[in-house]
């Protein structure tokens, strides 16, 4: 569904009959010079919104991946959330009548899921607001400044709430314009049945098999594909040591090796092996899997890895089920 202001966030639009107003502030420029002096290129207030989001999803504990399966007063917790993490995350001061004070200008942050659906309490009149926008189905965020002007706002609601208008739209000054992308989540993405299938899988007997019955279905549906952390302890919701299901002596790489799929994570020759496959690499916490084959050699066209002296690559769907390598761990294979 499209936004009532904006279409989507990469788009510079025609609001109001004009391109948007970035009118000569002063203190706005003081500190979005002081944000961009903190996030050259806005990575960091990206992942501050992606970790609040699964923060408040709760997977590892929850099983949730879904903002709609939030409770209502969780969803209301969201923004309140964003302004602490932010605060965290680049360690602004308080504010005085604000909730912060960035290159000592007065600045207060609003959370919505609606681009415009901002409330600014009357307190908030002519002060500068730092608004925040992020939509998981979307994989899209943006952040902005303004600076409340009367003019620029709605009529009072009950609460004494006022929302910027179409003009209040119009004079945001969107910060880090060639960003807005939010690490995806992987699991609210994926096509519906694909994902059932990964968090109806169960085991035979305890809790525990079930658990890794979900994480084994994970790799063999999710390939080729960074899985983050927060994903993966989703998935593997229940379990007191999550990323040991990954591993092997009894979890996925010791499982799925049968039926040709490596595992590989962060640590030891994983990311070289993963990098060699020409896949993405995983970082810290992270994972991808392939399932692969034996090949003579790496080509232009098809790239390998050595692993223990022999050369694999990314099986082709019609090429047959062969035991995957056990990539070894503490030495070097390439």
């Amino acid at each position: 569904m499209q936004d009532a202001f904006w279409p989507h966030p990469q788009l510079e639009i025609e609001l109001s009959g004009r391109i948007r107003d970035r009118a000569d502030d002063p203190e706005i420029d003081r500190v979005q010079a002081e944000l961009e002096r903190l996030d050259p290129f806005g990575d960091k207030f990206a992942g501050v919104l992606r970790d609040t989001l699964d923060q408040l999803l709760d997977g590892r504990r929850r099983g949730r991946f879904d903002y709609a399966q939030l409770y209502k007063t969780e969803k209301t917790y969201m923004g309140t959330l964003v302004e602490i993490n932010l605060q965290r995350a680049f360690d602004f001061s308080d504010g005085e009548i604000t909730d912060y004070s960035i290159a000592g200008v007065q600045v207060d942050c609003k959370f919505s899921q609606r681009i415009g659906g901002w409330e600014l309490g009357p307190e908030m009149v002519d002060q500068v607001c730092l608004v925040v926008w992020c939509k998981d189905e979307e994989s899209a965020w943006r952040a902005g400044l303004v600076r409340a002007r009367a003019e620029l706002l709605s009529a009072p609601n009950r609460d004494a709430k006022r929302k910027l208008t179409r003009d209040g739209v119009a004079a945001i000054r969107w910060l880090w314009p060639s960003h807005g992308r939010l690490a995806p989540n992987l699991l609210l993405l994926l096509p519906a049945d694909v994902r059932h299938r990964i968090m109806s899988a169960t085991g035979r007997v305890r809790q525990a098999n079930a658990v890794q019955a979900r994480v084994n279905q994970l790799f063999r549906e999710v390939q080729g594909q960074i899985i983050r952390r927060a994903v993966f302890e989703t998935v593997a919701h229940g379990a007191d040591d999550p990323l040991k299901r990954a591993r092997g002596n009894g979890g996925a790489r010791e499982k799925l090796r049968p039926e040709g799929i490596v595992v590989l994570g962060h640590q030891d020759n994983d990311p070289l092996v993963a990098k060699a496959l020409g896949l993405p690499v995983p970082h810290k916490g992270e994972f991808v899997a392939a399932r692969v084959i034996q090949v003579d050699g790496p080509s232009p066209s098809r790239p390998a890895a050595e692993i223990s002296g022999r050369y694999y690559a990314i099986a082709l769907p019609q090429e047959p089920v062969r035991p995957a390598p056990e990539v070894p761990r503490g030495v070097s294979v390439l």
